[in-house]
């Protein structure tokens, strides 16, 4: 039976018409140490694909998936603090994993100039990805924004606004959408005469490092709510902050103070990690009600994997159960120490929300467990690594580098070389140039070999 590296069950949160899931992540970033681990040297490129495997399955039980792009795509030379702009395949990657809106409003929007702002465009553009937050001139601005998506029957406005942008402007006619009060009055205005059903304010606010919210977040958050948006989720501290469910005015508000960082190479104790949080509402004839939030934690984790070091970004799991020193002494201490010291925050801190922990036993759990300890796959033959963006095949492949620095294009994770047979005839029916070979993937040591025919 084919079966999919997400498995393409349908979601256990799976909702009919006028209900609909959002998946929100933190900071996505990219220093000079990820930049420097990700290339593979054996071809020049960039992998980021094997670092996302653990939170691929989670991001696709939602509809919509939203991730900060907290750097420029602005090409070569690429540079990370305090001027980023990282590779291309970066923002392939999020695309590859099932984001499907991009936020670029955030302090470090006018890194790299004029150029910058307009290639990060550009570059989002071309993968066909929804994005908002930064424009190229005040008609794109009043053609796309609020940028609304909908689903399941329900339209949504995602507005995206940063403090600041450390100083750097870039020249009219570009646009940077900043904090305020104003301007978001008459988007959120706007909105409501597109006959949206829901308006999300994502804001890049608040103190570094600081683990509860400060006054000017207090006050946008007030402003947000005042001018009729339903959810204001914020970032920048690099820090997880509280989550808040609450009511105003009898309707059902959530407030996420800070997501933390999603993949950085941030190293103190509080850095190390974030949070994705899940928000499922309901349409009903009356108003749209908050049914659900619940919340991952994720840690990142740098490991050497043979020719490129990986960012794994790592939900809780048991991880070195079913793949033994996959994180070493140090990183569980750190590991245990960012989620016990999430967890106690949000203890004190949070309100209705529920900690959603990856179950060993459940689909994503046994998926993991194969991704851990190994895994039979269907080579493509000459694969082009385009197919990880064909949205007819994308959910079907993901990409493996060996210990060589040898990509591999594969479809499907199974328990057998059986299991895999019919999706080796699926593969062979695309009629791809060459042999359709069934392989199996060791992960402790980076090897990828030929399973014999039976």
């Amino acid at each position: 039976m084919l079966s999919s590296f997400v498995f393409l069950l349908a979601s256990q949160f799976s909702f009919g018409q006028n209900e609909v899931s959002m998946l929100f992540v933190g900071d996505v970033m990219q220093h000079d140490g990820q930049i420097n681990a990700a290339r593979n040297k054996t071809n020049g490129t960039y992998e980021y694909e094997d670092g996302f495997k653990f939170v691929k399955p989670i991001i696709h039980e939602y509809d919509i998936r939203i991730a900060n792009l907290e750097v420029t795509l602005a090409g070569k030379p690429f540079k990370g603090y305090p001027q980023f702009s990282a590779p291309d395949e970066l923002a392939e990657t999020l695309v590859s994993s099932g984001f499907n809106v991009i936020l670029t409003a955030n302090n470090h929007s006018c890194d790299r100039g004029s150029k910058g702002v307009i290639r990060t465009l550009d570059q989002l553009d071309k993968l066909g990805v929804k994005h908002t937050g930064t424009f190229r001139n005040q008609e794109e601005r009043d053609k796309n924004y609020p940028l609304v998506v909908e689903e399941n029957g329900i339209k949504i406005a995602m507005l995206n606004y940063t403090y600041g942008t450390n100083g750097l402007e870039v020249a009219k006619p570009l646009i940077i959408n900043y904090i305020d009060s104003t301007i978001i009055k008459e988007d959120i205005a706007k909105a409501k005469t597109m006959n949206v059903d829901y308006i999300v304010c994502n804001m890049h606010w608040g103190t570094e490092y600081k683990f509860l919210p400060n006054k000017y977040q207090k006050t946008y958050e007030a402003v947000c709510y005042r001018a009729g948006a339903d959810m204001v989720i914020g970032g920048h501290p690099h820090v997880v902050q509280p989550i808040v469910k609450k009511t105003i005015n009898e309707k059902d508000k959530l407030t996420v103070w800070s997501l933390g960082n999603f993949v950085s190479n941030m190293q103190t104790r509080p850095t190390r990690g974030g949070l994705m949080v899940g928000a499922f509402i309901q349409k009903r004839p009356e108003h749209i009600q908050i049914t659900k939030v619940q919340h991952h934690l994720v840690y990142t984790l740098k490991k050497n994997e043979g020719a490129v070091t990986q960012y794994y970004i790592l939900p809780d799991f048991d991880y070195n159960t079913y793949r033994p020193g996959f994180i070493d002494a140090t990183n569980t201490t750190h590991y245990n120490n960012f989620m016990s010291d999430s967890r106690k925050l949000f203890g004190e801190h949070n309100a209705g929300t529920n900690e959603h922990i990856v179950d060993p036993e459940s689909s994503i759990g046994t998926l993991y467990k194969k991704l851990l300890g190994g895994y039979y796959s269907v080579e493509i033959p000459n694969g082009d690594d385009k197919l990880l963006l064909d949205e007819n095949l994308k959910n079907y492949v993901h990409e493996y580098v060996d210990k060589d620095g040898t990509s591999h294009l594969l479809s499907g994770v199974f328990d057998s070389q059986e299991h895999a047979v019919g999706n080796q005839a699926f593969i062979r029916d695309l009629h791809f140039d060459g042999e359709v070979k069934i392989v199996y993937i060791t992960p402790s040591s980076g090897q990828v070999t030929q399973s014999e025919e039976k």
